[in-house]
């Protein structure tokens, strides 16, 4: 007699789509790839789709479970942000430590500055205390309101504040900018939204053509453009909606193909290939691979650099958890 089949577990499978893309976004992003700005959508894809599953979450929970919700999901990024943060530090600014002044430590090195993406964490981990007052604020008649001036105060930003000094200094770490995302991912997980996932997937791919040409015209960051805001908004609906059309009976009734497998596994991991792969990216260029492949390869070398790393990533992730340091690459 064969043994029992263990059922896959249920996964939105559009989102993990989502993920993927994003997480591969943001490796080329660090590679150096040309016309980065495509792949600008990753980081307020990653916002939106948090809000999204915060928000499914806390609708399940009374308003105690709902507090230690939120706590727990508190220390799950503040954890990894810390013991991160403290690597790359020795990593990349020990020879500076004892020259640099509190500012620089405390606005830079933990502030957002500190490594590649780790604004990221700095966004998250405002948006965790200000969930019980966004999911409060954020209604059927509120949510379009508050995504449109959201949109404007980006565009306002990317155009035109960012070249007050003090604006550029702050950069992109404010919650405030990142908040038509989340209040986007709120209102999916709500049934707010409706529509056609293919155009809006259509359209958003249409829009991040257009991003590399806009951002000549962006003060700051090609996130605040644009093109990459609706775009974002766009992948966002268009996962989340294509899931939501589908249902979970589609993403259990067969066995995946090969291509579906490997972005589950990118889709699991996208928080340890998030943290890790800018050590990834150093250590292959400290190693000359880097050089090597630009030699032989041309210009198809940080795309290279982006699958090593993106490997790399991986094991580690593998690797960590076989040891019982998970918290420092997430939930898989």
């Amino acid at each position: 007699m064969s043994a029992p089949q263990r059922q896959p577990v249920s996964r939105d499978l559009r989102a993990d789509f989502l993920k993927a893309a994003a997480i591969v976004g943001v490796v080329l992003i660090h590679s150096s790839v040309p016309l980065s700005d495509v792949y600008r959508f990753c980081v307020p894809a990653f916002i939106g789709l948090w809000a999204f599953y915060a928000e499914k979450s806390m609708a399940r929970r009374e308003v105690p479970e709902q507090r230690a919700y939120l706590w727990h999901r508190g220390i799950e990024l503040a954890v990894p942000y810390l013991a991160w943060t403290i690597f790359y530090i020795w990593m990349f600014e020990s020879s500076h430590w004892r020259t640099a002044s509190l500012h620089t430590i405390v606005g830079g090195w933990f502030g957002g500055f500190g490594w590649a993406g780790q604004y990221y964490f700095v966004i998250l981990l405002q948006l965790v205390v200000l969930f019980p007052l966004l999911r409060r604020i954020a209604t059927e008649r509120t949510t379009m309101p508050l995504i449109f001036g959201g949109c404007l105060l980006n565009v306002a930003a990317g155009y035109w504040l960012f070249d007050n000094r003090v604006v550029a200094a702050i950069g992109n770490r404010p919650f405030v900018y990142w908040l038509p995302f989340a209040f986007a991912g709120i209102a999916l997980a709500r049934g707010q939204f409706k529509g056609n996932p293919v155009l809006l997937a259509a359209a958003a791919v249409a829009l991040l053509c257009l991003a590399p040409f806009e951002s000549r015209s962006v003060a700051e960051t090609s996130y605040f453009s644009v093109s990459v805001t609706v775009a974002s908004l766009c992948l966002l609906a268009a996962a989340v909606l294509a899931d939501r059309r589908d249902g979970t009976a589609t993403r259990t009734a067969r066995e995946p193909d090969p291509f579906t497998n490997v972005v589950r596994v990118l889709g699991r991991n996208t928080f340890a290939i998030f943290v890790a792969n800018v050590l990834m990216i150093e250590m292959i260029s400290r190693a000359g691979v880097s050089t090597y492949l630009g030699a032989h390869v041309g210009r198809g070398a940080p795309f290279a650099v982006a699958a090593l790393a993106i490997l790399g990533c991986l094991f580690m992730s593998r690797g960590l958890r076989a040891v019982r340091l998970g918290v420092l690459v997430g939930r898989s």
